[in-house]
């Protein structure tokens, strides 16, 4: 063997007059192919919790900067694509989250959700404690997308 990867996805769905999380649902994708959910605990394998605390701090930083400028997330979609060596060094990350807005709110409102918020985004994630204390030679791809 001379790497494996590790397949991790989330979904949230944000509301309320605060935009915060009122659900988070996280699955990893297990070596017979079905998506299990993940409800991490001190039996969890620690690598399999770092790798969780390693989306878990994008979505957070993510949710964070959304909720600042106030733009009107209904639900987060994420996908985290982790690849080792045989000797359990992070080789790669990839993760792609696309964001869906409330239909319900104003075209102003939606009109937050720019470019620049979108870049600010990707940079507040990409500087979060957890992906910033990677291995400096570890890659990561971070990429964020609105869903129409």
């Amino acid at each position: 063997m001379t790497s494996r990867t590790f397949q991790f996805r989330l979904r949230s769905s944000q509301g309320g007059p605060e935009l915060t999380s009122q659900s988070v649902e996280l699955e990893r994708l297990s070596e017979e192919g079905d998506w299990q959910p993940q409800n991490p605990s001190l039996s969890t394998p620690p690598f399999r919790l770092h790798l969780i605390a390693l989306l878990l701090c994008l979505h957070v930083h993510l949710i964070s900067e959304a909720r600042e400028r106030q733009i009107p997330l209904q639900q987060v979609l994420a996908d985290l694509s982790v690849t080792v060596s045989n000797s359990w060094d992070l080789e790669a990350v990839v993760a792609a989250f696309q964001l869906r807005l409330d239909p319900g709110a104003s075209a102003e409102a939606r009109a937050h959700a720019s470019d620049e918020a979108i870049g600010a985004m990707r940079q507040r994630m990409q500087h979060s404690p957890v992906p910033r204390n990677r291995p400096a030679a570890v890659p990561m791809t971070l990429t964020i997308a609105l869903q129409n």
